[in-house]
């Protein structure tokens, strides 16, 4: 019977292994894991957090039965003679079976947790450390010989299943991100703002559409060579991610033209924005590459839905040409709008007005 029991248990370790090497979504992959860990060992709580070398920390993915004041702390720096010190080092099984009074369990967010028992599984792929599977309970306890040996088997396929999620979301990263500025390229931007598009019409809000322009690019590469366009445009693309909002969405729409959505933001704010902020948050980027004969600036067009235009191309077009009349009418600050405005809002009649953005267009 002892035989029949430990096959049935060993498959069914099989069986969980084969459904976390299959998934490719990393959070599921994780909890799947966690759920099983958690199962075999009879534990009340776990985690699993991932490791990056590059800065030495830890961060929690996964997690189950701990408390929202643990979570909360999901991300910590390896601390020299801790117990993350001691796993990292050892790359082994780590079983403590009484937590109390144990000088590398000392840190005081999972003392106060109430752990007085846990297993720490190293999760290791191609001989590197890729993250902790964590198991804990709230009370002293030895843990069979049997669990270890589950969790250990149970580790090693959760570490393909890491490696492969995290190239899978790499490979996907890269089909949607223009590799010389690292900002989306424009065939997910026309995803997005197919379905910003929708989602504002359908609750009737509004968003802006800016065009970024980088003046004088082509006289700038003449004079410097491409390598030094590529990198000013490197530089474009790190300088537009820090300067914009977190809800705002970036890309490279060709050449040196960067596009921005600005989510629930009127033209009158988004103005403001590029002229507060934006505008200069970007010039400042190219600060540490350009030639002292050649500094870069940029010129902005705004328009915004739906008052120019109901669809993808509409706005394009709307912003375009206030674009386009800021460079020619030369305004002071480089940024066109596709209406004019002023601090109180918008005039109705405007200096240089766009079409209706919904005549003669598809």
């Amino acid at each position: 019977m002892a035989v029949l029991k430990l096959s049935d248990h060993a498959y069914d370790i099989i069986k969980t292994a084969r459904s976390v090497v299959s998934q490719l979504e990393l959070g599921k992959a994780l909890n799947i894991v966690l759920k099983k860990a958690m199962e075999i060992t009879h534990t009340k709580a776990g985690s699993i957090a991932l490791y990056d070398a590059r800065t030495d920390t830890l961060r929690i993915r996964a997690h189950k039965g701990l408390s929202k004041s643990f979570i909360s702390n999901r991300e910590w720096k390896v601390r020299k003679g801790g117990l993350t010190s001691r796993i990292l080092k050892a790359k082994a099984i780590t079983v403590i079976n009484n937590t109390t009074n144990k000088s590398f369990f000392s840190n005081p967010v999972a003392v106060g947790e109430g752990i007085k028992s846990l297993i720490c599984i190293p999760l290791i792929h191609a001989h590197e450390l890729v993250g902790i599977l964590y198991v804990d309970d709230f009370v002293p306890r030895k843990f069979p010989a049997a669990h270890l040996e589950a969790l250990e088997i149970l580790a090693s396929f959760a570490s393909i299943s890491i490696h492969n999620a995290k190239t899978h979301n790499r490979v996907k990263h890269q089909a949607i991100t223009d590799s010389l500025t690292g900002l989306f390229n424009r065939r997910y931007f026309e995803d997005i703002m197919s379905r910003e598009i929708h989602r504002a019409g359908r609750h009737k809000r509004e968003f802006s559409l800016a065009l970024v322009d980088v003046d004088d690019f082509k006289k700038y590469n003449d004079a410097f060579g491409h390598q030094a366009g590529d990198e000013a445009l490197n530089a474009l693309g790190e300088s537009v991610k820090k300067a914009i909002r977190s809800t705002d969405v970036a890309a490279r729409y060709g050449g040196d033209e960067i596009v921005i959505i600005l989510p629930e933001t009127q033209l009158a704010k988004a103005y403001g924005l590029f002229a507060a902020r934006i505008k200069r948050g970007i010039e400042k980027g190219f600060s540490r590459i350009s030639s002292t004969q050649c500094s870069l600036t940029v010129t902005i067009g705004i328009a915004s839905f739906p008052q120019d235009g109901k669809n993808s191309k509409a706005l394009i077009l709307a912003a375009d040409k206030a674009l386009m009349a800021a460079k020619k009418h030369k305004h002071e600050d480089h940024i066109g709008c596709s209406r004019r405005i002023k601090p109180d809002g918008i005039i109705p009649l405007p200096l240089h007005t766009v079409p209706d953005a919904d005549l003669g267009l598809p």
